[in-house]
């Protein structure tokens, strides 16, 4: 169930981070508002997942979700530079994602 929890507040993240950019600063309030509450349940999201996975491991894991997921939905939907470099380097965090999980318990 932690991970479960650990992958959906990841996912989460990656919410946060789309509708905040909808919200261009903040201007468009609807989604502002969104993105808060879409981070909060992240958050909490995490939180639950850090009772049965280290939360060195559960953060590095969170993080790791969100800054990937966010680039690759950057680069498919927001038109965002598809340069070899990073891809590589979004594969590398995917790397150490999947090895976390493999070596926490």
């Amino acid at each position: 169930m932690g991970f479960i929890s650990l992958v959906v507040a990841g996912f989460c993240e990656l919410g946060f981070v789309v509708l905040l950019k909808k919200s261009k600063g903040f201007r468009l309030k609807s989604y502002g508002i969104l993105s808060m509450i879409v981070m909060g349940m992240s958050l909490y999201l995490l939180s639950i997942a850090s009772k049965t996975i280290p939360i060195g491991t559960a953060y590095a894991i969170w993080a790791g979700i969100g800054a990937s997921a966010s680039v690759l939905w950057g680069m498919i939907f927001f038109g965002e530079s598809r340069s070899f470099k990073k891809i590589i380097f979004v594969t590398l965090i995917i790397i150490g994602v999947v090895g976390l999980k493999l070596t926490s318990h």
